[in-house]
């Protein structure tokens, strides 16, 4: 089985320093207890006060959603965190669009 994760991903942009945190959430998990695990990962989040916007891709088991993330990425619009395999994220690291969390998930342990 492959590990999967949820990474974060560089935004274009900073968002105003007073604004409501939020995150859009690319991800291929749409069925059964997919969903449900992605279901509680969200309810973490927004319990944390950040709003999430999902943004599923449905089948190909994260082909078309990898697809889609090239697309938004090209286009400097980036989602906030992506759920890919683990060897996609290494490629994604070598093209130096992914977000390093190490700090912060140091602090919180």
């Amino acid at each position: 089985m492959k590990m999967l994760s949820i990474t974060a991903l560089m935004l274009a942009s900073a968002s105003p320093a007073l604004a409501e945190p939020s995150v859009e959430v690319m991800h291929f998990w749409t069925s059964g207890g997919e969903a449900a695990a992605l279901g509680a990962v969200r309810d973490k989040v927004v319990a944390e006060g950040v709003t999430w916007t999902d943004a599923p891709v449905a089948g190909g088991g994260g082909d078309q959603a990898k697809t889609a993330l090239q697309a938004r990425i090209a286009s400097g619009n980036p989602h906030a965190a992506m759920l890919m395999l683990g060897q996609t994220i290494t490629d994604w690291a070598a093209e130096g669009v992914l977000g390093n969390v190490d700090a912060l998930a140091s602090a919180q342990g």
